[in-house]
């Protein structure tokens, strides 16, 4: 694994780079294709190939070190690649309709214009992967169970702006949400680590961790607007509760006051109930303050769900 890229990839000749695709076609000939242990597992050793305009439809691809190679305008539909080391490989250009990728090594890969339809990524290592300009659906990929938070996080990000750049606004939506929940897992991580130096640097990580626990559980970082919706109807109730145990409008039941609290709150204010001592007054500038921040929030979340429709 230390030999030069260069090296690794001037060793390629026509007639080896030949063999080697008849041998992945399932046309092993004479030519002596090298190998290489890793871990105690034996590999073909395919580092720094350039594969290109040729079909792998249906094959099975198994325990092939890729690493470093370059691959354009080749066909894997319906091929299965597992456990193969494909980290730092380029894809361009490459069709993968119902290809499976099952614990392959996929860590810096680039995929460029390439397809994905009805492809399964599986159980394998996405770390710092970066897909461009490529059609693949959010459904195609299974993570990891051990992979680390962080990691995930930043193959949701790379994921979404693929997606957003193919029009898939829906997948985009759903990558931003699940970008900001492995974020803040992280930040429940770093909050919440032993052994963390100093009182203030944990007070600091809980606090983003806090903040980042409140917007989720709010609106779900403005993907899950009825989850805001929710919370500004309990919001309405709260208020109303809380100004008719104060009986902060003399003479009104306790629907009156819920009336009260749903006007102030969508800041409508007819003025036919109006409340007369200090904190009650108090209570209905910081519900309109709460009710224009939430409509506000409501509005933003609701207008971006509708154009990813």
């Amino acid at each position: 694994m230390n030999d030069s890229v260069a090296l690794l990839r001037s060793r390629w000749t026509p007639e080896l780079t030949d063999a080697a695709i008849r041998f992945l076609q399932g046309n092993p000939g004479d030519a002596d294709i090298p190998t290489m242990e890793l871990n105690g597992v034996s590999y073909l050793d395919l580092r720094g190939i350039r594969i290109e305009q040729t079909q792998l439809d249906g094959m099975l691809i198994r325990r092939v070190n890729l690493r470093w190679s370059t691959i354009r305008d080749v066909g894997f539909k319906a091929a299965k690649l597992v456990d193969c080391n494909l980290s730092q490989a380029v894809f361009s250009e490459c069709y993968f309709r119902r290809a499976t990728f099952r614990g392959c090594d996929i860590v810096n890969s680039k995929f460029d214009s390439c397809d994905f339809p009805n492809a399964r990524l599986d159980a394998s290592r996405l770390d710092f992967a970066r897909f461009r300009k490529c059609e693949i659906d959010l459904a195609s990929i299974v993570f990891r169970d051990d992979a680390n938070p962080q990691v995930l996080a930043r193959v949701c990000h790379n994921l979404k702006l693929n997606a957003m750049t193919m029009g898939h606004l829906a997948d985009a939506s759903k990558l931003s949400y699940m970008e900001k929940t492995f974020e803040r897992r992280v930040l429940h991580g770093q909050a919440f680590a032993r052994n963390r130096a100093g009182p203030g640097a944990r007070v600091k990580a809980i606090a983003f961790w806090l903040d980042a626990v409140i917007f989720n559980w709010l609106w779900g970082y403005g993907e899950r607007p009825w989850r805001l919706a929710m919370t500004m109807l309990a919001t309405m109730l709260v208020f109303g509760t809380l100004q008719y145990w104060l009986d902060g409008i003399p003479g009104t039941d306790w629907w009156g006051h819920l009336y009260f609290s749903g006007i102030t709150f969508l800041t409508i204010g007819h003025g036919d109930l109006v409340p007369v001592e200090a904190i009650p007054r108090l209570l209905v500038v910081l519900e309109g303050i709460m009710g224009i921040t939430f409509i506000g929030m409501l509005i933003a979340s609701a207008t971006k769900k509708i154009m990813n429709r």
